[in-house]
């Protein structure tokens, strides 16, 4: 007999398979020469037409900032990544030709959606570090006084500079 509290696993039960689909069963996209200004949520609404988008990955530059000029688009089915590939091939995109590559699951690495959006919120800034400095800057009532008070100083000053060469221009500052 079994002692209370101990429960006796059968071993030779398969385990049981999860209902979601994992990355595998997924379409990935690579896009090359992607242009400035198609960031994330250009992409899913532009890419929604074909079928549903459930991940994006556009590589950063660690010391800029800024897009490196391709992206990796995951679809919930394979067959319409193969046709988003064909279809967006020599695609001629603000002045750039997009580069569209269908790659088998064999050629994603495990890793090149791990940063990205996975529960379908809508996307915005993924660079943890840009949000904990958005973070950082958000200022107590009186630092923002004075950041307010400091605008309309150089704002007043901008304005004297613009007078002086003949040019009148009025900004309404709520300090």
């Amino acid at each position: 007999m079994f002692k209370s509290g101990f429960i006796k696993l059968n071993k030779t039960e398969p385990p049981k398979e999860k209902a979601t689909k994992t990355s595998n069963d997924r379409g990935v996209v690579y896009l090359g020469h992607v242009p400035h200004g198609f960031y994330e949520n250009e992409m899913k609404h532009y890419f929604a037409q074909f079928g549903e988008v459930t991940n994006i990955n556009i590589p950063k530059s660690k010391k800029t900032g800024k897009a490196r000029g391709y992206a990796f688009v995951e679809f919930l089915y394979p067959e319409v990544a193969k046709v988003v590939a064909e279809t967006m091939n020599n695609y001629l995109m603000h002045k750039k030709i997009l580069v569209a590559k269908y790659l088998e699951p064999n050629q994603v690495k495990s890793n090149t959606f791990w940063r990205c959006n996975k529960n379908n919120i809508p996307l915005t800034i993924k660079n943890r570090s840009i949000q904990r400095k958005a973070m950082d800057r958000q200022l107590d009532p009186a630092q923002e006084k004075q950041s307010k008070a400091a605008l309309k100083r150089r704002i007043q000053s901008l304005q004297k500079k613009l007078k002086s060469k003949g040019i009148e221009y009025e900004v309404q500052i709520a300090v």
